[in-house]
């Protein structure tokens, strides 16, 4: 497993931690296991990793809203969770530890060829 497939799945486990369930619809959109949706793209300075939910809620998309805040129904508002970002900044605390494995690993690979 490469760092970029071990970063989407570090940050695949939080936010399954910390996605909202209210219905748990959201939640289960989150593509599990060998079916983990993400795509990886090199961007300037790095690389940007983008993971998949298709959740949508009568016609919206549920994560969009529950993130970013929406209008109720009666004409009230209901704040964000911003579960998302939550995820990334946990994600982000694990950056160092899952490339410094990815290069020991590979340094092991180049030395003894295993």
């Amino acid at each position: 497993m490469t760092a970029t497939q071990n970063i989407a799945r570090v940050l695949h486990q939080y936010l399954l931690v910390n996605t909202p369930i209210d219905t748990g619809n959201l939640r289960k959109m989150w593509s599990a296991g060998n079916n983990l949706m993400f795509t990886v793209e090199k961007v300037a300075g790095g690389f940007e990793v983008t993971l998949i939910n298709t959740a949508e809620n009568n016609g919206f998309m549920y994560g969009k809203a529950v993130n970013y805040g929406h209008r109720t129904p009666s004409g009230g508002w209901v704040m964000g969770r911003f579960f998302v970002e939550t995820s990334i900044a946990q994600t982000e605390i694990q950056l160092k530890k899952i490339v410094y494995r990815e290069l020991q690993e590979w340094f092991r690979w180049c030395v003894n060829g295993k």
